[in-house]
C-alpha cells in the first residue's frame, strides 16, 4: 500500500497527538512545518542506504565546457540523483555539484534516486512516520521526550527495514582471503 506525502505527514502528525492535515497549503501551523521539513527529511532517509526501491543505473552523458578539475571528463547527473552507489568500471571519480568526474570515456552509473512516494517500502514507510514524528516533536510540540521516544523508534525500524531490505540481493562471497584460506 502506498501513502502519499500528506498521508505521511498526517500519520506522524496523529502518532504524536496532533490533527491531522489535507495539503501543505490548508493553512494549518501542521501543514506549514510538514511542508518546511517533509522533502528534506525524505531525501535523508532516501540517502542513508542503498534501498532497492530507489536505486537507478544511468548511462551519464558527456557535459562540455565544464571546469573537470584533474579529470579527462565531466559528466551530468541525473535530475533525480540523490546519492552516487558505484560506477561500472569502478575508477576514482568525484561528484561535484551536478556532475560527475573521472577519467572513463564512457560511464554507468548505479544511484538513489528521489523516488515517489509510491515506490517506498512497507518498512521504509514505517520508520519515515517514526523520523517524521520525532521532528516534529521538536518542531510543532517543543517535547524533548517525545522526540526521544520517536527517534528511538525509528532507530530500531530503520534496522530492520535496512535488515530486510538487504535481503533481496545476493551477497558477494568472498574469494582469494588468505583468512578463509587459512581455515582450510
Amino acid at each position: 500500500m502506498s501513502f502519499s506525502n500528506i498521508e505521511l505527514c498526517s500519520k506522524a502528525l496523529n502518532k504524536i497527538g496532533a490533527n491531522s492535515i489535507t495539503s501543505f497549503e490548508d493553512g494549518t501551523v501542521e501543514s506549514e512545518i510538514c511542508e518546511s521539513i517533509y522533502l528534506g527529511l525524505k531525501q535523508k532517509l532516501l540517502c542513508l542506504y542503498a534501498w532497492s526501491f530507489a536505486l537507478k543505473t544511468a548511462l551519464l552523458t558527456r557535459a562540455d565546457d565544464v571546469n573537470r578539475y584533474d579529470y579527462s571528463y565531466a559528466y551530468i547527473l541525473p535530475a533525480d540523483f540523490l546519492r552516487a552507489v558505484k560506477i561500472s568500471s569502478g575508477v576514482k571519480y568525484k561528484i561535484a555539484g551536478s556532475y560527475l568526474f573521472c577519467n572513463d570515456e564512457e560511464v554507468e552509473l548505479e544511484y538513489i534516486s528521489d523516488v515517489g512516494e509510491d515506490c517506498f517500502s512497507p518498512l521504509f514507510v514505517s520508520s519515515f512516520i517514526y523520523l517524521m514524528a520525532a521532528e516534529l516533536s521538536i518542531s510543532l510540540l517543543n517535547d524533548t521526550s517525545k522526540y526521544s521516544l520517536f527517534y528511538r523508534l525509528f532507530n530500531s525500524e530503520i534496522k530492520e527495514a535496512k535488515s530486510i531490505d538487504g535481503m533481496q540481493q545476493t551477497t558477494e562471497s568472498l574469494k582469494n582471503f588468505s583468512l578463509i584460506d587459512a581455515r582450510k
